[in-house]
């Protein structure tokens, strides 16, 4: 199974990566765009949910998982939250980023609705069965979601200023989508799709309102 979770670490970071074109982070010039990356997430994600050669891998995550009879941790309830406040905090205590607070707060709200919208209509439309079997509503991950809205807006308001601090909000991102896995939640392809979601919704909303 460390495999298998390094593989979606790995996955989920070289994702994150590829935002880091206004921060200097890149490892080489050819760097992928915001809008491709969260595409190649939600593709992958969509071919472990629907694929069944690949969907079998996703279902050989959750199996070790539940062999393993891990307990399961709460903290990615809260700390799904986290890099979306931190913008918001940063601002209100003066620390400058791209956008004034109302400006900031009208592009945070906008790219929850899209996505949240979305996420709610593949949810209930899909109607994915959770791998704990608790619910027909696994696929996208909300958590994930909501991780990677925060950490990308989180990267374009603050990323090329601070570099570092966008860097912990994806960390905190990837985290939380593991812990997806982890905690028998979701299906490593939920997740995928989840943080590509998140990305897409950020990028739009800039593309838009910026």
């Amino acid at each position: 199974m460390k495999r298998l979770f390094t593989l979606l670490l790995m996955t989920l970071a070289l994702a994150a990566q590829a935002q880091w074109d206004t921060t200097g982070l890149s490892l080489s010039k050819l760097r992928p765009t915001p809008a491709i990356s969260s595409m190649g997430l939600m593709a992958a994600g969509s071919a472990f949910t629907y694929i069944p050669a690949v969907n079998d891998v996703a279902v050989a995550v959750r199996d070790e998982v539940v062999e393993a009879g891990l307990p399961r941790l709460h903290f990615d309830d809260y700390f799904q939250y986290l890099p979306a406040a931190t913008p918001l905090v940063l601002n209100l205590c003066g620390v400058k980023g791209r956008h004034s607070f109302g400006r900031l707060a009208l592009i945070e709200g906008s790219s929850y609705l899209l996505g949240g919208g979305w996420l709610a209509a593949f949810k209930y439309g899909l109607g994915v069965l959770r791998p704990d079997n608790s619910s027909y509503n696994s696929f996208p991950s909300g958590h994930t979601f909501t991780a990677f809205t925060g950490a990308e807006l989180l990267r374009r308001e603050y990323g090329e200023e601070y570099p570092w601090l966008a860097v912990a909000g994806y960390a905190v991102a990837i985290t939380v989508g593991a812990m997806r896995v982890y905690n028998n939640r979701h299906w490593v392809g939920d997740v995928l799709a989840g943080a590509g979601l998140g990305i897409m919704s950020v990028t739009l909303v800039y593309w838009i309102l910026d």
